[in-house]
């Protein structure tokens, strides 16, 4: 799905707008309906709904959905911001509730309500429709809302909130639920916007299925075509699934060396070899005894280098910082042909010195799995979730690899300039391991043959998938890493059957 700008959402309005064709006020009362259905599946054990307005298309918005509230009978008591400009979709909403509804006009702090601690609060002041930070009225209106004890629920965009760039003001509604009309926000998907947005929600609004758009921008769901799975053919053997190989452990840290290594053998890979400190061997022998072992030390590089049977190679989980891996990392990235998945302490490692990412051998895929702390070792800090895309998306074109750039809602950026957003994963997964077992599943898809975008993004979803299973199993509080392991077959299951 599109993840798209606040125009390109305008421009799909217009597009629906005229091929349906339909009226724009008749598409806000399709949006409203849509919210009221939300609310009355949700909300329903509020007696009172206390709806604030501005005066453009989301105040307009917020117009029809206590109309329709009122005609179900509901208790609604609606609140209007003074302002000189309206637009006509709204005036039109405010003719509709001539006589069923009062409308008590905010004009100053003095008019603002006493709101019931059973009242749930519906804000639709702004929407996606500002351009700069609130101040004034506005602006206290915002500071009066986050004052209340009461459940807030914002219409596509907290009042306040920028959709598409970072937001400097500090009037911005701290709402419980967000409810996003027909795709989403980017703001929606970055961490530091969680304590406006709360927990949101997409409304399929509706707007015309023919709209054509070439967005850089995508939302990873259930049906996307990148999810498919290869079938297994019936005369396969394992060296037609696949020979990866994962350098990882050391004495203090072979925990990750083995999510590592079961996340790989239980997505797919017909054979695993695993490079670990030689007095480590017995660990993943008994541990997992399906896996074969190779020495970090004394000659692995050479078994790494000129092995051609080796299809795809994971290096950094559980590595020590010592100079011999880190000589093992730079002949690697300038030698290995084979796709290269480079994380945790070997991430470390490369931040010392970038730019050998440039030696790749052409047409040889690279992919770095770093979380928000080791990207910006690698690429500087960011000010922002914003600005920290902008560069992840630079420095993938610049360097020709793939940046998996981990968190709530993990981004796959291509060296074509792609971003994919996840959707599945939970906070349960935020826990030491977690990052192992993705490097496992991801190096597993890649030795299968998958290409790297698609190892990426599917290893992603796949990940959060396992972890949502286990989630349900397990509780967030209570589950582990190694929990997302063993729900990974029943994610890849599901991810089969769909």
């Amino acid at each position: 799905m599109n993840i798209l700008r606040v125009q390109e959402v305008k421009e799909w309005d217009a597009f629906t707008i005229a091929q349906e064709p339909i009226s724009s006020v008749d598409l806000m009362e399709r949006a409203a309906a849509k919210v009221v259905e939300w609310v009355l599946k949700n909300k329903s054990t509020f007696p009172f709904y206390y709806v604030f307005c501005g005066r453009g298309n989301n105040g307009g918005d917020g117009l029809a959905i206590a109309r329709l509230l009122k005609q179900a009978e509901e208790n609604v008591v609606l609140f209007v911001l003074q302002g000189a400009k309206q637009t006509p979709d709204f005036v039109t909403n405010l003719e509709r509730l001539e006589s069923l509804l009062p409308v008590n006009v905010i004009s100053s702090p003095a008019d603002f309500p006493v709101v019931p601690v059973d009242g749930f609060v519906i804000e639709a002041l702004f929407g996606t429709g500002l351009n700069r930070p609130l101040e004034g009225l506005p602006g206290a209106t915002v500071d009066f809302i986050n004052g209340l004890e009461n459940e807030v629920l914002s219409i596509d965009m907290p009042a306040g909130l920028l959709a598409d760039e970072p937001t400097a003001g500090t009037h911005i509604i701290r709402a419980d639920y967000t409810l996003c009309f027909q795709s989403p926000r980017l703001a929606l998907l970055f961490p530091e916007n969680e304590i406006y947005t709360g927990a949101w929600q997409l409304l399929d609004i509706g707007l015309h299925p023919g709209f054509q758009i070439a967005s850089n921008l995508q939302w990873v769901l259930p049906d996307s075509p990148w999810l498919r799975l290869n079938k297994f053919r019936k005369h396969a053997h394992k060296g037609l699934l696949g020979h990866a190989m994962i350098s990882a452990g050391s004495k203090e840290k072979m925990g990750a060396a083995v999510m590592a290594a079961k996340a790989c053998l239980t997505s797919g890979s017909g054979l695993l070899t695993m490079a670990v400190p030689d007095e480590c061997f017995h660990i993943i022998q008994t541990v997992t005894p399906e896996a074969m072992c190779r020495p970090q030390e004394d000659g692995s590089n050479e078994y790494f280098l000129q092995n051609a049977k080796i299809n795809a190679v994971g290096i950094g989980p559980g590595w020590q910082e010592y100079e011999a891996q880190m000589a093992l990392l730079e002949e690697m990235i300038v030698k290995v042909k084979c796709p290269l998945v480079i994380d945790a302490t070997a991430l470390f490692y490369l931040s010392k010195n970038p730019s050998i990412l440039s030696l790749r051998p052409k047409g040889s895929e690279t992919i770095l799995t770093p979380h928000a702390g080791e990207f910006a070792r690698l690429f500087q800090p960011s000010a922002n979730s914003f600005q920290r895309m902008e560069k992840a998306i630079a420095y993938a074109r610049e360097y020709n690899v793939f940046i998996v750039l981990k968190g709530a809602n993990t981004q796959v950026v291509t060296p074509g300039g792609m971003s994919y957003f996840n959707s599945t994963g939970n906070p349960g997964m935020a826990k030491g391991g977690s990052g192992d077992v993705l490097t496992g599943i991801i190096t597993s898809l890649l030795a299968q043959r998958y290409p790297a975008t698609l190892a990426c993004i599917l290893g992603v979803y796949a990940h959060g998938l396992a972890g949502d299973i286990a989630a349900k199993k397990y509780s967030q509080q209570g589950m582990t890493a190694m929990n997302i392991v063993s729900c990974l077959p029943d994610a890849w299951k599901q991810l089969a059957e769909e």
